[in-house]
């Protein structure tokens, strides 16, 4: 049994399970991201149960049949702000699916850690036996006080197996990249090092799931495995985003003293204002304190690890195929062209990622930003929306599933060959899809008006493969987009609409 499949490195420890001959079943809260795990990895059906970690009878029901269980599933949060609720939960859940997985007698019983549940300032190089972090980070000591959990368990005997890795990187599982991921991405993307003396630990997902796979024979009993991958400091990060993108990386001389102070004036304001940064307290103290790991030999498990080079390579590519990364921030790296693509998004404004996801923003923008929209279109007679060629928008006309009315609605539309759009049931990242979506399944045959010109269209919900390779169209229009599909918990309904005569005269 797998927790967190549906997450970045759950995601590809299910795939790895599955492709080493292994049925896995997992304890998943959307079975919709599990399915688009199984499509981006072509996976065939995976047996889930649907709740949440910390449901007794859902985590029962999970591990029923099960000979052993991998815990990936954990609040993965570097923000100050944090996600009180959430850490307890993560606490919670591992308490539950440990303990509950030990009196099951499963062998082994598998728990992610992290490096974070073991580092503070002045700890030195880690090991397998530094004792928990008491340093009061939100996102370490929610991983330290999971880890006296999974150590107590150890102490008792159960055949317990806790794995701690660094800054996890790597191409996605499905949608989902991870924390340590999307932090990187923007920190390459800016193009600049803050200062010389620092470095980060880097383990490749892959390699990652490998290990926690290669755990699974059973009789081994507690174990932990170290695992921080390589250190990278900065002259090597620069150096080799260099060499992939071509790009400079001019490093500022701001001393590591000040990092610090700077994320400890980000976790202030971000109390205030939600902004997504990567700067904070706690991922500058490890940036400019870490002092490395003493990794346990994974060779006796049959790992060996991927050069640094191609874990960066290969996670610069996936981070510009989601829109994380522009075409100049990737550089020479840049793929070609595909000739029979759609029309390429064109420079020019677009509504900044930090307001758009904004906890204010998702408040009242589905109150406000709709009428607005109305508004200037019956203002302009039909004429223009609040968009502009780089954030194109288009009125659409649907058929109330229930009421039979037509209901208006404005949206960001992606411009297709042939006059067809995409749109994108996003609904300011909130839990539900938005009632358009369902009235579109109900009676796909629908009009839009789009720059003054009124067009029937037929609808079509795009799947599997398909859907997929419009994704990718669709987030070179919409970077956020991405991170809308990272905040709930649903997959994001894409639409094609495409033009079908008027026969109604």
């Amino acid at each position: 049994m797998v927790t967190g499949a549906t997450g970045f490195i759950g995601g590809h420890t299910a795939a790895r399970a599955i492709a080493a001959g292994h049925e896995v079943c997992a304890l998943v809260r959307s079975p919709e991201k599990l399915e688009s795990l199984q499509k981006s990895f072509d996976l065939p059906a995976i047996d889930y149960v649907v709740g949440d970690m910390t449901d007794p009878d859902a985590v029962a029901a999970a591990l029923e049949g099960a000979d052993a269980v991998i815990h990936c599933a954990a609040v993965v949060s570097l923000d100050a702000r944090g996600n009180a609720p959430g850490i307890e939960n993560s606490i919670a859940g591992a308490r539950l699916v440990l303990h509950k997985a030990h009196e099951m007698d499963l062998d082994p019983i598998i728990h992610l850690s992290s490096v974070a549940a073991l580092f503070e300032p002045g700890a030195g190089s880690l090991t397998v036996d530094h004792p928990p972090s008491s340093a009061g980070y939100t996102y370490g000591q929610a991983k330290a006080d999971a880890e006296m959990v999974a150590r107590k368990l150890q102490a008792d005997g159960a055949p317990l197996a806790i794995v701690y890795p660094s800054a996890v990187i790597g191409p996605p599982a499905g949608s989902a990249f991870g924390e340590a991921s999307e932090d990187m991405a923007r920190f390459t993307a800016t193009g600049i090092i803050p200062t010389r003396r620092a470095a980060v630990a880097i383990s490749d997902v892959r390699d990652m799931a490998s290990l926690l796979v290669a755990l699974l024979e059973p009789g081994h009993g507690p174990r932990r495995i170290m695992c921080g991958g390589h250190l990278v400091d900065m002259n090597d990060f620069a150096r080799i985003h260099r060499d992939i993108t071509g790009r400079r990386f001019p490093m500022m001389p701001l001393p590591p003293s000040a990092l610090r102070g700077i994320g400890r004036v980000a976790d202030s304001i971000r109390r205030v204002v939600p902004i997504n940064a990567a700067m904070n307290r706690f991922s500058m103290s490890v940036l400019t304190q870490w002092e490395g790991s003493e990794d346990s030999d994974l060779s006796v498990y049959g790992i060996e690890c991927r050069d640094i080079e191609e874990t960066f390579a290969d996670s610069l590519a996936a981070w510009h195929k989601a829109g994380l990364l522009s075409n100049r921030q990737i550089g020479k790296a840049l793929p070609s062209p595909d000739p029979s693509a759609a029309p390429a998004p064109p420079k020019g404004f677009r509504m900044p990622p930090r307001v758009v996801l904004s906890r204010p923003f998702r408040t009242l923008g589905p109150l406000v930003v709709p009428r607005v929209h109305r508004a200037i279109n019956r203002l302009t007679r039909g004429r223009t929306l609040l968009d502009s060629a780089a954030q194109p928008m288009l009125m659409l006309f649907t058929t109330g599933a229930k009421s039979g009315l037509t209901r208006e609605t404005p949206l960001g539309a992606v411009p297709l060959e042939e006059g067809r759009f995409l749109v994108v049931g996003s609904n300011f990242a909130r839990g539900d899809h938005p009632a358009w979506t369902a009235n579109l399944l109900a009676n796909p045959d629908a009009q839009i008006l789009f720059r003054g010109q009124r067009i029937p269209v037929r609808a079509r919900l795009l799947t599997g493969t398909e859907r997929d390779s419009r994704w990718e169209t669709a987030v070179a229009w919409y970077p956020l987009w991405t991170e809308y599909d990272a905040v709930t918990e649903r997959e994001l309904r894409l639409f094609e609409l495409e033009p079908i005569a008027d026969n109604s005269g």
